[in-house]
């Protein structure tokens, strides 16, 4: 191998992965002249284009210089041109996520010509894709630092998922005769050591919560302009009334309430504000970490209302019961831990439709509301326990692939 090539070969992708990072100041401001000219939709066709040149380049790389007859390498390119599609139309609404796409995608293509220089078995694919999934977070953390963007762990997913189908598309599209089947113990070391990191940078992504961050930028003054920054993520916590059952939320008990106590006007004034306008956009545009009293309160109000809607509708009154039960219960969690603001907004209730639903049900009996609840909940600790282990399951594969290589190296040490 050529020392000048590899250097060549590296170079494409320190610039590539500079041009990411140097386009995170400046993406609101790109964002908003192309949009200003051409629309916001632009982006996303951009996008559908970029996917569409690769296709064809790859296609053409098979017919006419690789000479494949295969059906199934332009199935598997077809798929993965599909699947690049697929989630470009998924984002539609927000079209200029979608360049998550075409950046990661580069990023995979030169990190797999850098790394073929070196790596010639099929451990090439998960190496490259973990490295473009390293720098995608570090992307991320970059974002947050920046005044008016912020830490989304959807935005990481984005970014390792247009690297990771890239390697699909040569791992089972172009299938490069160079990449031999057999996986050495030294490429198993590379990928669990890529792993490892890629998995301990999430893990302090998650821990690097509002008090922690308080907590490190009182030490490092330094960095004391993080402490403006948006939240990176709020671990969920729950919360058991004994008058209402159990409830989420990103805030504590005393947080709720000092919300709900010193800016009620505030939020309340978003509230009436928004009262004719579509529901999900309020969501995208007031985000949870950002904003988690008036997000959290505003699903409240919709699944009160929605279920309220239910009872109206149902065919039976056991159905009627249930809509009711949980529409009283959604009432009392926004009457008692957002009651201020629920008095400045349009949303409060008479007391008379309350007295007629509590007639109805039992208003004594526990709820469990699933707004905030997610599909799991975790702890701070049952994260990083849970990393631990998966970190020890990694060690014992290595040291298992390293015994089975040669069973009397660790016994010679």
């Amino acid at each position: 191998m050529s020392p000048k090539k590899a250097f060549v070969a590296w170079l494409w992708v320190a610039i590539c992965t500079l041009s990411i990072f140097l386009v995170v100041p400046l993406a609101r401001t790109i964002q908003k002249f192309v949009s200003a000219r051409w629309g916001r939709a632009f982006f996303g066709y951009g996008v559908l284009a970029a996917t569409a040149a690769a296709f064809c380049i790859l296609v053409f790389t098979l017919v006419f210089r690789l000479n494949v007859r295969s059906p199934s390498n332009y199935l598997w390119l077809a798929a993965v041109a599909s699947l690049y599609v697929y989630f470009t139309l998924q984002l539609w609404r927000a079209p200029e996520e979608a360049v998550h796409f075409l950046e990661y995608g580069l990023l995979g293509f030169f990190l797999f010509r850098a790394l073929s220089l070196t790596i010639h078995d099929k451990s090439i694919y998960p190496t490259a894709f973990l490295i473009g999934s390293l720098i995608g977070i570090f992307d991320e953390v970059l974002q947050w630092m920046m005044p008016g963007r912020y830490w989304d762990f959807r935005d990481a997913g984005l970014n390792a998922l247009a690297t990771g189908l890239f390697q699909v598309a040569l791992w089972e599209g172009i299938k490069p005769r160079i990449i031999s089947e057999k996986i050495s113990p030294k490429s198993i070391r590379r990928v669990s050591i890529l792993l490892t990191a890629n998995i301990i940078f999430l893990g302090l992504c998650a821990s690097n919560t509002p008090r922690r961050v308080a907590a490190y930028t009182e030490r490092l003054s330094f960095l004391s302009f993080l402490v403006k920054e948006e939240p990176m993520y709020e671990f969920t916590r729950r919360h058991a009334d004994p008058e209402i059952g159990t409830f989420y939320s990103r805030l504590s008990i005393a947080d709720l309430e000092k919300e709900d106590a010193e800016r009620s006007g505030h939020w309340g004034k978003i509230l009436k504000d928004w009262k004719d306008k579509d529901y999900s956009l309020f969501l995208r545009e007031h985000h949870p970490l950002l904003h988690p009293f008036l997000y959290e309160m505003r699903i409240h109000i919709f699944r009160r209302d929605r279920k309220d809607e239910d009872a109206l509708k149902a065919k039976d009154e056991k159905s009627r019961r249930e809509a009711l039960f949980a529409a009283c219960k959604e009432n009392m969690i926004l009457e008692k831990y957002f009651g201020r603001t629920l008095e400045e907004s349009t949303y409060q209730w008479s007391a008379e439709k309350k007295a007629q639903i509590a007639a109805s049900i039992d208003p004594t009996k526990s709820y469990r509301s699933p707004v905030s609840a997610g599909p799991f909940q975790i702890k701070e600790r049952t994260l990083w326990l849970g990393i631990l282990v998966g970190l020890g399951l990694l060690l014992g594969l290595n040291l298992a692939v390293l015994r089975r290589k040669d069973p009397g190296r660790l016994l010679s040490r």
